[in-house]
Protein backbone atom coordinates (compact mmCIF):
# COMPACT_ATOMS: atom_id res chain seq x y z
CA UNK A 1 0.00 0.00 0.00
CA UNK A 2 2.52 2.22 1.12
CA UNK A 3 4.60 1.74 -2.10
CA UNK A 4 1.54 2.58 -4.23
CA UNK A 5 0.91 5.54 -2.79
CA UNK A 6 4.88 6.71 -3.55
CA UNK A 7 4.51 5.36 -7.16
CA UNK A 8 1.19 5.99 -8.53
CA UNK A 9 2.00 9.71 -8.00
CA UNK A 10 2.87 9.88 -11.77
CA UNK A 11 2.88 6.75 -14.39
CA UNK A 12 6.85 7.16 -15.27
CA UNK A 13 7.35 6.19 -11.36
CA UNK A 14 4.30 4.18 -11.35
CA UNK A 15 6.61 0.73 -11.50
CA UNK A 16 9.87 2.05 -9.90
CA UNK A 17 9.64 0.91 -6.44
CA UNK A 18 8.59 -2.74 -7.83
CA UNK A 19 11.42 -2.71 -9.61
CA UNK A 20 13.77 -1.97 -7.33
CA UNK A 21 12.52 -4.57 -4.81
CA UNK A 22 12.34 -7.18 -7.41
CA UNK A 23 15.79 -5.99 -8.46
CA UNK A 24 17.18 -6.36 -5.00
CA UNK A 25 15.67 -9.18 -4.11
CA UNK A 26 17.03 -10.47 -7.40
CA UNK A 27 20.54 -9.55 -6.22
CA UNK A 28 20.78 -10.46 -2.96
CA UNK A 29 19.29 -14.00 -3.94
CA UNK A 30 22.44 -14.66 -6.41
CA UNK A 31 24.47 -12.99 -3.59
CA UNK A 32 23.02 -16.23 -0.94
CA UNK A 33 21.91 -14.00 1.56
CA UNK A 34 19.69 -15.37 3.69
CA UNK A 35 15.20 -15.75 3.06
CA UNK A 36 15.14 -13.65 5.73
CA UNK A 37 17.52 -11.15 4.63
CA UNK A 38 16.56 -11.27 0.98
CA UNK A 39 12.93 -10.51 2.45
CA UNK A 40 13.66 -7.39 4.34
CA UNK A 41 15.79 -6.04 1.59
CA UNK A 42 12.49 -6.33 -0.82
CA UNK A 43 10.93 -4.06 2.01
CA UNK A 44 13.64 -1.83 1.88
CA UNK A 45 13.12 -1.61 -2.17
CA UNK A 46 9.52 -1.33 -1.80
CA UNK A 47 9.83 1.82 0.28
CA UNK A 48 13.15 3.42 -0.59
CA UNK A 49 11.83 6.25 -1.84
CA UNK A 50 8.54 6.79 0.74
CA UNK A 51 10.70 10.64 1.35
CA UNK A 52 9.37 11.72 -2.11
CA UNK A 53 5.84 11.99 -0.74
CA UNK A 54 6.97 15.44 0.51
CA UNK A 55 8.27 16.21 -3.17
CA UNK A 56 6.06 18.19 -4.63
CA UNK A 57 4.05 16.34 -8.05
CA UNK A 58 5.32 19.59 -10.30
CA UNK A 59 9.16 18.59 -9.45
CA UNK A 60 8.82 14.41 -9.85
CA UNK A 61 6.66 14.87 -13.34
CA UNK A 62 8.94 17.74 -14.75
CA UNK A 63 9.71 16.56 -18.14
CA UNK A 64 12.39 19.25 -18.64
CA UNK A 65 16.10 19.40 -16.54
CA UNK A 66 15.71 20.46 -12.64
CA UNK A 67 16.71 24.30 -11.51
CA UNK A 68 19.08 24.03 -8.68
CA UNK A 69 16.83 24.42 -6.34
CA UNK A 70 14.42 22.02 -7.09
CA UNK A 71 17.29 19.64 -7.50
CA UNK A 72 17.75 20.29 -4.02
CA UNK A 73 14.36 19.76 -2.93
CA UNK A 74 14.62 16.01 -4.55
CA UNK A 75 17.66 15.32 -3.08
CA UNK A 76 15.95 15.59 0.81
CA UNK A 77 13.74 12.83 -0.11
CA UNK A 78 16.15 9.92 1.40
CA UNK A 79 16.38 11.91 4.38
CA UNK A 80 12.99 12.07 4.70
CA UNK A 81 12.54 8.46 3.92
CA UNK A 82 14.73 7.48 6.88
CA UNK A 83 13.59 10.15 9.11
CA UNK A 84 10.13 8.52 8.59
CA UNK A 85 11.06 4.63 9.01
CA UNK A 86 13.66 5.00 11.70
CA UNK A 87 10.75 5.97 13.96
CA UNK A 88 8.92 2.75 13.51
CA UNK A 89 9.94 -0.17 16.21
CA UNK A 90 12.46 -2.68 14.56
CA UNK A 91 12.88 -0.70 11.18
CA UNK A 92 16.31 0.37 11.42
CA UNK A 93 17.74 -1.90 9.30
CA UNK A 94 15.35 -1.01 6.69
CA UNK A 95 15.42 2.36 7.21
CA UNK A 96 19.18 2.78 5.94
CA UNK A 97 19.10 0.53 3.36
CA UNK A 98 16.81 2.32 2.09
CA UNK A 99 17.59 5.74 3.29
CA UNK A 100 21.21 5.35 2.00
CA UNK A 101 20.37 4.42 -1.48
CA UNK A 102 22.02 7.53 -2.99
CA UNK A 103 25.29 7.04 -0.92
CA UNK A 104 28.64 6.44 -2.58
CA UNK A 105 31.54 4.40 -1.26
CA UNK A 106 33.58 7.13 -1.75
CA UNK A 107 31.50 9.03 0.00
CA UNK A 108 30.09 12.01 -2.33
CA UNK A 109 26.05 10.67 -2.46
CA UNK A 110 23.80 11.93 -0.64
CA UNK A 111 22.19 13.23 1.75
CA UNK A 112 24.13 11.76 4.65
CA UNK A 113 27.53 11.42 2.75
CA UNK A 114 28.88 8.82 4.62
CA UNK A 115 30.80 6.23 2.96
CA UNK A 116 31.97 2.15 2.73
CA UNK A 117 32.64 1.61 6.20
CA UNK A 118 29.12 2.24 7.05
CA UNK A 119 27.65 1.12 3.90
CA UNK A 120 26.55 -2.78 4.32
CA UNK A 121 25.92 -5.25 1.61
CA UNK A 122 22.42 -4.45 1.87
CA UNK A 123 22.55 -0.76 1.24
CA UNK A 124 25.08 -1.34 -1.11
CA UNK A 125 22.49 -3.70 -2.93
CA UNK A 126 19.59 -1.12 -2.98
CA UNK A 127 21.91 1.94 -4.72
CA UNK A 128 23.00 -0.60 -7.57
CA UNK A 129 19.38 -1.67 -7.48
CA UNK A 130 17.73 2.17 -8.00
CA UNK A 131 20.22 3.35 -10.48
CA UNK A 132 20.07 -0.39 -12.32
CA UNK A 133 15.98 0.28 -12.20
CA UNK A 134 16.16 3.73 -13.32
CA UNK A 135 18.29 3.32 -16.14
CA UNK A 136 15.74 0.67 -17.81
CA UNK A 137 12.73 2.46 -17.25
CA UNK A 138 11.27 4.82 -19.65
CA UNK A 139 11.37 8.66 -18.01
CA UNK A 140 9.21 12.09 -18.76
CA UNK A 141 12.86 13.16 -20.43
CA UNK A 142 14.38 9.78 -22.04
CA UNK A 143 13.30 5.68 -22.91
CA UNK A 144 14.67 3.11 -21.24
CA UNK A 145 18.04 2.23 -22.18
CA UNK A 146 19.48 -1.02 -23.60
CA UNK A 147 21.70 -3.80 -21.84
CA UNK A 148 24.68 -2.28 -23.30
CA UNK A 149 24.13 1.12 -21.96
CA UNK A 150 22.75 0.30 -18.72
CA UNK A 151 26.09 -2.50 -18.26
CA UNK A 152 28.62 0.81 -18.92
CA UNK A 153 27.19 2.93 -16.84
CA UNK A 154 27.26 0.88 -13.90
CA UNK A 155 30.49 -0.51 -14.62
CA UNK A 156 31.71 2.99 -14.54
CA UNK A 157 29.78 3.90 -11.32
CA UNK A 158 31.59 0.91 -9.87
CA UNK A 159 34.89 2.05 -11.18
CA UNK A 160 35.08 5.36 -10.07
CA UNK A 161 34.06 4.15 -6.29
CA UNK A 162 30.47 5.06 -6.38
CA UNK A 163 29.15 1.54 -6.38
CA UNK A 164 30.10 -1.52 -5.15
CA UNK A 165 31.58 -3.82 -7.52
CA UNK A 166 31.19 -7.41 -7.19
CA UNK A 167 27.24 -6.31 -7.05
CA UNK A 168 27.01 -4.71 -10.23
CA UNK A 169 29.07 -7.93 -11.27
CA UNK A 170 25.70 -10.04 -10.25
CA UNK A 171 24.18 -7.61 -12.00
CA UNK A 172 26.23 -8.16 -15.31
CA UNK A 173 26.48 -11.57 -14.91
CA UNK A 174 22.30 -12.31 -13.91
CA UNK A 175 21.32 -9.32 -16.15
CA UNK A 176 18.41 -11.28 -18.32
CA UNK A 177 17.38 -13.27 -15.29
CA UNK A 178 17.37 -10.37 -13.09
CA UNK A 179 15.63 -8.10 -16.10
CA UNK A 180 12.68 -10.87 -16.39
CA UNK A 181 11.89 -10.73 -12.42
CA UNK A 182 11.69 -6.88 -12.44
CA UNK A 183 10.19 -6.86 -15.64
CA UNK A 184 7.69 -8.69 -14.71
CA UNK A 185 7.09 -7.35 -11.30
CA UNK A 186 6.63 -3.56 -12.72
CA UNK A 187 4.69 -5.04 -15.33
CA UNK A 188 1.70 -6.32 -12.49
CA UNK A 189 2.24 -3.13 -11.00
CA UNK A 190 1.90 -1.12 -13.88
CA UNK A 191 -1.18 -2.82 -14.50
CA UNK A 192 -2.81 -2.37 -10.84
CA UNK A 193 -1.81 1.69 -11.52
CA UNK A 194 -3.54 1.38 -15.29
CA UNK A 195 -6.98 -0.22 -13.05
CA UNK A 196 -6.94 2.22 -10.56
CA UNK A 197 -6.45 5.63 -12.74
CA UNK A 198 -7.32 4.48 -16.48
CA UNK A 199 -10.14 6.82 -16.19
CA UNK A 200 -8.88 9.89 -14.77
CA UNK A 201 -5.88 9.50 -17.34
CA UNK A 202 -8.76 9.09 -20.07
Amino acid sequence: MFRNLIDFRSPFTAAHSSGVAATASSIAHYLGLTETEIGLIEVAGNLHDLGKMAVPNSIINKPDKLTADEFAIIRQHPYFTYSVLSTIGGMRQIAEWAAFHHEKLDGSGYPFHIDARKLDTGSRIIAVADIFTALAENRPYRKGMIKSEIISILKDLSSKGHLDKHVVSIIESNYDEILALTVHKQTNARECYQLKFQDNIN
